[in-house]
């Protein structure tokens, strides 16, 4: 969703769709409560024991240490891990920690982590990670990186994913990253930052107003808009050159693109033939078909995990609702019935769920609903100021948004099923329109040696 400070005149035809409100005060640093009915899930309690240190290089001790607080950070997000406090020694729980992720020292660990930094050479080291279960003694996990100490981020993220996939059968975060759009005003840029908060960078540098970066399925490309040079238009950024392209720069909108899940084609909305509908294109801007035909404006258009379906928003009935349709435009039906503006859906990779933006009481908070339209879920609250362009992570738990609750826009990260909200991004400039992308490395490619 669009800021109406942040768009220029070509971009305000929609912002009866996308325009948004205020900031609200700062709140604290303790987690964030959410109103969902679901349970706070049982997270698995490790016994993380202290860093087994065989390397006489003068840079191991500083090292192993950085490798292990990461570490340690990455299990405590992935919402999955507990670990029994106290931590060894010169480690920390992260920011943001709740309580349910420290395991008191009376608590009977399920798991025993054991690290091992051995030597190898000036600026490099060898990690050795095992997971164990303590009243067998059978090793359930084994694994053994090289690592430079300077960069040691894709082992650590690798790890703690096998860990979590281990554990919980389930798929980890630690590898994916966010995309997002940082600036105010007409000076936005395309940032990318690691789904722990590090990682930091900026990646395109046109000096002009770029919005709403979405992966491709295969994380090898970026859609966004951008007035560059003057005019909206959608470039596609390509990751191994670090080059764009333009691809649509009809007359009129060129707005929010979002790939299908087979990455052979975008939706978006366009305005070229009056008003704003929406259309398939191929990656190259060819244009597959047009799919909505209506006076009203029909914008936000975004895949289900099929590419059978697309949820979008439209006025027709006078406010911005959410409507779902088959991909060829058929079978067209009406999701939302409550509050006056609704905006900004995104299916859940699993499908269950339905994401979306809806104004309360002069506030935007984030909602769920089923596919069917039942089981309407408000998961944030008004005390939590605006919260706004929700993006799933590929485990179908998690919600990444841009919210103001510490005073301005910035990235945060909700999980739904426990209810605790962290921060991604601080920093300068307003955090808007995020994307998550899909996992990244499988026990296939990882980076064992």
């Amino acid at each position: 969703m669009l800021k109406n400070r942040d768009l220029s005149s070509a971009a305000l035809c929609v912002v009866a769709i996308l325009s948004a409100a205020g900031s609200t005060p700062a709140q604290g640093e303790h987690p964030v409560r959410l109103r969902i009915s679901r349970q706070s899930v049982d997270r698995v309690l490790l016994h993380m024991e202290p860093i087994e240190l065989t390397s006489s290089l003068p840079d191991a001790a500083v090292g192993a240490q950085r490798v292990a607080q990461q570490l340690v950070t990455n299990l405590i997000y992935s919402d999955w891990i507990a670990l029994q406090e106290p931590l060894p020694a010169g480690l920390r729980f992260p920011p943001h920690t709740p309580e349910t992720a420290r395991g008191r020292t009376q608590d009977i660990a399920r798991f025993i982590l054991r690290l091992q930094i051995e030597g190898e050479q000036s600026g490099r080291m060898a990690l050795v990670a095992r997971l164990v279960e303590p009243e067998s003694r059978t090793a359930l996990l084994a694994k053994r990186y090289v690592v430079d100490f300077s960069q040691p981020e894709r082992a650590v993220h690798h790890l703690a994913d096998a860990i979590v996939r281990q554990l919980s059968g389930e798929v980890g975060l630690s590898q994916t990253r966010v995309v997002f759009s940082r600036g105010s005003g007409d000076n936005r840029e395309i940032w990318l930052v690691d789904f722990d908060g590090e990682g930091l960078r900026r990646i395109t540098r046109n000096g002009s107003l770029n919005l709403l970066p979405r992966w491709s399925p295969d994380g090898s490309k970026l859609c966004y808009t951008s007035y560059w040079q003057g005019r909206q238009r959608l470039l596609v950024l390509d990751g191994s050159t670090g080059k764009s392209q333009k691809i649509a720069e009809y007359d009129g909108l060129n707005l929010g693109a979002h790939w299908s899940p087979d990455g052979q084609e975008l939706v978006l909305t366009l305005s070229h033939e009056g008003d704003a509908e929406i259309y398939r294109i191929r990656p190259d801007g060819k244009i597959v078909q047009r799919v909505s035909f209506s006076s009203a404006i029909e914008a936000s258009p975004a895949y289900d995990p099929t590419g059978r379906q697309i949820v979008y928003t439209s006025d027709r009935t006078g406010v911005p609702q959410i409507y779902v349709m088959d991909k060829d435009g058929t079978n067209r039906r009406r999701l939302t019935y409550e509050g006056k503006y609704n905006d900004s859906a995104v299916w859940s990779p699993r499908g269950d769920r339905i994401a979306y933006v809806s104004r309360r009481g002069g506030l935007f908070q984030i909602f769920t609903v089923e596919p069917d339209g039942s089981n309407l879920q408000e998961m944030t609250l008004p005390e939590d100021g605006n919260n706004e362009d929700p993006a799933w992570a590929p485990d179908g738990r998690h919600l990444v948004v841009s919210s103001d609750r510490g005073g301005r826009p910035q990235l945060w990260i909700l999980d739904l099923d426990s209810g605790v909200a962290r921060p991604l991004t601080d920093g300068d400039g307003d955090d808007t329109t995020p994307h998550w992308s899909q996992p990244a490395a499988t026990d296939e490619n990882s980076p064992d040696r």
